[in-house]
């Protein structure tokens, strides 16, 4: 179920001419088990079928970095992305981090919306080459 609702994600967000997408599409069983071994990852369901997910990788003792928040386009609005955040949130409280960071982009001003709503702020010099902002959370 994981990759078939990351390859959605990927081909959402990306396009399937994406070099993340097209990587991602030859991963073997194996590899699909491996990511989820080493990531932690939340999915949101609704009427029993998946339609979002975020992952969380532990970078060190303290840093918990947060990465492809997504929701199906059709389950966008119903506060899935915030329920998302929030689970992520509380598996890094979890793991004793301190602080969780993402990165996000500039004008995806929905999702800002939600971790500002959450209490992440930008932090750095501001944007990146990729045209992201970081921004991080002390959970602690």
């Amino acid at each position: 179920m994981f990759a078939t609702v990351r390859l959605r994600a990927l081909t959402d967000t990306l396009g399937v001419d994406d070099p993340q997408y097209r990587q991602e599409s030859t991963f073997t069983a194996a590899q699909w088990r491996r990511r989820l071994r080493e990531h932690a990852q939340f999915a949101a369901m609704l009427d029993g079928r998946p339609v979002g997910l975020i992952g969380a990788q532990q970078e060190s003792a303290e840093n918990v970095y947060l990465y492809s928040l997504w929701l199906d386009p059709a389950a966008r609005g119903h506060g899935l992305a915030r329920t998302l955040v929030e689970a992520a949130l509380e598996w890094a409280r979890g793991r004793h981090a301190r602080v969780v960071t993402l990165r996000v982009a500039v004008d995806n001003t929905v999702a800002r919306g939600v971790y500002e709503s959450l209490g992440f702020t930008p932090v750095g010099e501001g944007v990146n080459a990729r045209d992201e902002v970081s921004m991080s959370l002390s959970v602690r």
